[in-house]
């Protein structure tokens, strides 16, 4: 309390104020209120003592307890040791007038429950609920209560005033109770969806669906000893690790015990992330546009997609999960929530498109609307379709005309970790990264545990849904190995660990990697933004994208480490070695030391020498076909590596080679087609033994011309494309 500052600065051998002071209050309000609200409290102090902490020691610390009994007639109390030591951060800060004391030791005595103490596994030191209601959650002073005592007059406490009823003097020393110990693990959050798991393991390629069982309580121990330590549950579930070493979450908050669980450093809330917001905006408010309005089909540009984003997202973070928990809170009538008003701040973004980051994580940073600011806390990245080293980057390269070696994961993983810690460097927060059942399995333990090296907090698993499921077996295993790397590095400095990067490359605002389009680059995942359309500038989005990718190409082969942000105003880029600006009009502008220098394109870096392959096309329409069917043939020479191009595992759970990519542009700027997802089986033959025909059938769906975009790729990233125009005329002739 803000006033304690003044009575301790005139007794320098008392920390909070006198050992065993009692000061008893109760609520401004004679008249009987909801049962969950607290109807008298008192806040005790105990002696000062030295604490000892793993291998660091706060002195002086002294216990506060506070006892609440509700209007109901149950009690909880808390107890609080804290310390004026500022050598270490308590998690998170202690605020409500208490900001220059940490929080060395916290204890919940639940009334229907026995005391429980949350400590961090690394540290020792007190895990504090990370809800964003805290402060709410310890009495503060009303700041038109003036007082120079220890205990003011008046308190403010769950959103309701307490005035001070009696201030005594106890005659011995009190000790907090002996309490059970859950030891947490901040800093690494690993866990699924959901609660349930797979009846059958066994994986599914053929996009069945598997049938779902609820998680036992076996189930739950299971994935405990794993490594699993943030878990969704329901009410029947969560008696069973709610006083365990692990976070939960999933009960609402029309089911939780208020205010007591609010004080459980483990319990996360009724929903821990915002689920696709950029990939939900673009599915249900431009898609619809798109359908009902041909004009807006030909002035979509990546800015106004930003801006179709923007109010969407805001009004899934003010009217979506970050404010379920109070919404549901105010709708109980047991509950009477006073003036307290709460984002959730550990709600973090679980989304594919990850290059709107810096946007999500920013956003209401100077909103004085309560911790608005605050929410998200985090970005983490959901992987699309089937997404792989050995899949991606040979897209990414045959899309964009870079060379980014396709054999090492880390090409791939800096690409997409590189929004994630930018915008997480930026803004303060924190990222992580999710495994989906598509995402290529020989990447898989990797991606994780690079990411976990990068400075990652968060380890998802998404498991359910077809192609997208993670079964319970992988997500055990992928946990264990996880869990056992992160125990052999324990000491990460993570806010260091965000400051690594030397170089930061931006991208226009509203510009990415086109969701299930990654690779194939369609801005957004749609057909209207695809890569031949001209920006407001008059360049092809293709161009504007080859810069970026060639200068991310460009620090992967000089052993930079670089971040990727979209190019907004108030960007913090300070501690970057290099700023590299790619700009609409296709210029690349570098600053460096103090110098700005303007590239017509980017830098191309050094790659090694040898021989790209070779790609041509022919076009065929026989007799016995309808209108508009054609067949393509492509012939493919390999160079001095071998050709290799994989869409995914077929329905067998085999990659096969299907050695080139065929897109169709037209017969609108707006249109585009990817020819392998409209169920294309190409005929494959190998004529040498570097010599590859390719054939495949697809058919005009509208009069006009089309351009027939045909590319193909080798290991080493080098790449060939190939054009071939075709038309379908009408019947006067006309095209």
């Amino acid at each position: 309390m803000k006033s304690l500052d003044r009575q301790i600065s005139r007794q320098p051998d008392v920390l909070l104020g006198p050992a065993g002071t009692i000061a008893a209050y109760t609520h401004c309000l004679k008249q009987d209120l909801p049962s969950s609200v607290v109807k008298t409290m008192i806040l005790r102090l105990d002696s000062v003592e030295k604490q000892t902490i793993g291998k660091s020691q706060f002195s002086p610390c002294q216990w506060l307890c506070l006892q609440a009994r509700k209007f109901d007639g149950s009690e909880f109390n808390i107890w609080l040791l804290l310390s004026r030591c500022s050598t270490l951060k308590a998690d998170p800060s202690i605020g409500s007038g208490l900001e220059d004391y940490q929080v060395v030791r916290y204890i919940l005595h639940p009334a229907d429950g026995s005391p429980i103490e949350f400590r961090n596994k690394l540290t020792g030191l007190a895990v504090l609920p990370s809800l964003g209601c805290w402060p709410h959650l310890i009495p503060q002073p009303i700041e038109t209560e003036m007082s120079d005592g220890i205990f003011p007059p008046k308190l403010k406490y769950l959103g309701h005033h307490y005035r001070l009823e009696s201030l005594d003097q106890a005659g011995g020393p009190f000790v907090p109770p002996a309490a059970q110990i859950c030891t947490l693990t901040t800093d690494v959050l690993i866990g699924p969806a959901h609660n349930t798991k797979q009846k059958n393991p066994t994986r599914r390629y053929d996009r069945s669906d598997y049938e779902l069982v609820r998680l036992t309580q076996s189930d739950y121990h299971q994935m405990i000893a794993a490594g699993i330590n943030c878990l969704r549950v329901d009410s029947d579930q969560v008696q069973w690790v709610d006083s365990s070493d692990a976070f939960y979450w999933g009960i609402s908050g029309t089911e939780i015990n208020y205010p007591e669980d609010l004080y459980r450093s483990n319990y996360l809330g009724p929903t821990i992330f915002i689920d696709e917001p950029a990939v939900v905006c673009r599915d249900h408010v431009i898609r619809p546009k798109l359908k009902r309005d041909q004009l807006f089909r030909q002035t979509l540009t990546p800015q106004v997609a930003l801006e179709d984003f923007r109010g969407h997202f805001h009004q899934a973070k003010y009217r979506g999960a970050p404010v379920r928990l109070i919404n549901e809170l105010s709708s109980r009538p047991d509950v009477d929530l006073g003036e307290m008003r709460f984002f959730q701040q550990n709600i973090y973004s679980w989304e594919t498109m990850v290059s709107s980051a810096i946007y999500q994580l920013a956003e209401g940073a100077s909103n004085p609307d309560a911790n608005a600011g605050q929410v998200p806390s985090a970005m983490v990245f959901e992987p699309p379709g089937r997404f792989g080293t050995r899949r991606t980057l040979p897209e990414m390269n045959m899309a964009y005309g870079c060379q980014i070696p396709v054999d090492d994961p880390k090409n791939l993983a800096s690409i997409i970790y590189g929004f994630l810690r930018g915008a997480a460097r930026s803004t303060g927060k924190d990222w992580g990264m999710s495994i989906y059942g598509a995402v290529e399995r020989a990447d898989t333990f990797w991606l994780q545990t690079h990411a976990y090296d990068l400075g990652a907090k968060f380890f998802l698993y998404w498991d359910s849904y077809e192609l997208a499921c993670v079964p319970y077996d992988e997500c055990l295993a992928m946990s264990t190995n996880l869990r056992a790397h992160a125990e052999r590095h324990p000491q990460r400095d993570l806010d260091k660990l965000k400051q690594a990067a030397e170089v930061a490359i931006l991208l226009p605002a509203g510009y990415n990697l086109g969701h299930v389009y990654m690779g194939k680059g369609n801005l957004w995942g749609l057909d209207e933004l695809n890569l031949e359309r001209l920006n407001r500038e008059g360049v092809k989005y293709r161009q504007v994208m080859r810069n970026f990718f060639t200068e991310i190409e460009r620090c992967l082969r000089l052993g930079v480490a670089f971040d990727l942000v979209w190019d907004m105003d108030g960007l913090n880029l300070s501690g970057y070695r290099e700023v590299v600006r790619i700009r609409e009009d296709g210029i690349v502008a570098v600053d460096q030391a103090g110098d700005h220098t303007l590239h017509s394109q980017a830098r191309p870096p050094v790659r090694p020498q040898g021989a790209p392959p070779q790609v041509t096309v022919e076009l065929f329409s026989d007799q016995d076909q309808s209108e508009g069917e054609i067949t393509a043939r492509a012939t493919v020479v390999e160079g001095s590596s071998t050709v290799y191009y994989t869409t995914g595992t077929d329905e067998q759970g085999i990659s096969n080679n299907v050695v080139v990519s065929w897109e169709l542009y037209g017969p609108e700027v707006t249109d585009y087609r990817f020819l392998y997802w409209e169920n294309a089986k190409p005929r494959i033959s190998r004529r040498s033994s570097s010599e590859y025909q390719v054939e495949i059938d697809f058919s005009l769906n509208a009069v006009g011309d089309y351009r027939l975009r045909v590319a193909t790729v080798d290991l080493a990233g080098r790449t060939a494309v190939a054009w071939e125009p075709v038309s379908l005329m009408g019947k006067s002739g006309q095209t």
